[in-house]
């Protein structure tokens, strides 16, 4: 029997292919679901070594219960809280409150699901940013007194990034990985960091890492956890919504040749005996 194992574009929560003999099984579940049924496909038929996971997702971890100021969290990264809290059960219900844009409302909010284990605060991030801006997340370290962790994979890309901050806002970790090269790689490994490779960061390291720092990501798909979604107002995604309107208008105009409505010119009347 021929078995072949693709990793595929992940979103979160993974989806796993292995193909046999022409036959696609889909292998829909939580990290922890997933990586167990293949890491026995492929124990078996590639060996012990090789990684089973391929990822896209951000995650970003608030040292202790944040969950009761998300305003102040929140607005560290330019982030309008707008007091909008729901509570979703499973994967595919989380997947869907935290998709753009969503039905029902402006297109200027965006949403994302936070959980807190008794250690972390962890906020999964679909837009792929907060973690990338060292700036506002040592800014919100110091200002709330907080450490703050997080990453972002896309392994598709050969992507990857990873910073620890201290509650004085110092960075003692960065790691960015750019199309499979190493751009960053400042302060000395963690101790959690201990038997992962650089290419083990860009599959399942990072998820390893956060785990072994208390907050393991498939706690989002445990049927008891309390995962909320936050609504908030992004000033960045309207202002991006204005521009993409204005590049449509400008195209429509051009392909149906309807010239833009000029602005009359104002004329003035001058006296008959003015040549000039």
């Amino acid at each position: 029997m021929a078995w072949r194992y693709n990793p595929v574009f992940c979103d979160f929560f993974p989806f796993f292919i292995c193909t046999i003999k022409n036959h696609v099984l889909y292998c829909e579940g939580s990290a922890v679901q997933g990586g167990l049924l293949l890491s026995v496909v492929l124990r078996r038929k590639l060996g012990r070594g090789s990684s089973p996971m391929s990822a896209n997702h951000s995650l970003i971890l608030f040292e202790g219960d944040v969950t009761k100021n998300f305003t102040g969290i929140f607005d560290c990264f330019g982030l309008k809280f707008t007091g909008g809290i729901e509570r979703a059960n499973g994967l595919a219900e989380i997947w869907e409150c935290t998709g753009w844009p969503r039905k029902g409302r402006p297109r200027n909010y965006i949403h994302k699901a936070a959980l807190y284990n008794g250690m972390w605060t962890a906020i999964l991030d679909r837009e792929m940013t907060m973690i990338l801006d060292q700036e506002k997340c040592r800014a919100c370290a110091k200002r709330w007194n907080i450490k703050v962790f997080g990453y972002m994979v896309e392994s598709v890309s050969g992507s990857c990034a990873m910073y620890y901050f201290t509650s004085e806002g110092d960075t003692i970790r960065g790691l960015n990985i750019q199309n499979f090269e190493v751009l960053e790689d400042f302060g000395e490994p963690l101790p959690q960091e201990e038997g992962i490779s650089m290419d083990d960061m860009l599959n399942d390291g990072a998820m390893r890492i956060s785990r072994r720092l208390g907050f393991s990501d498939s706690l989002f798909a445990h049927p008891a956890s309390k995962v909320l979604i936050i609504g908030m107002e992004d000033p960045q995604r309207e202002a991006a919504d204005k521009e993409r309107s204005s590049v449509l208008m400008a195209k429509a105009s051009h392909r149906s040749g309807v010239q833009p409505p000029k602005k009359p010119e104002t004329r003035v009347e001058k006296p008959w005996w003015k040549l000039w």
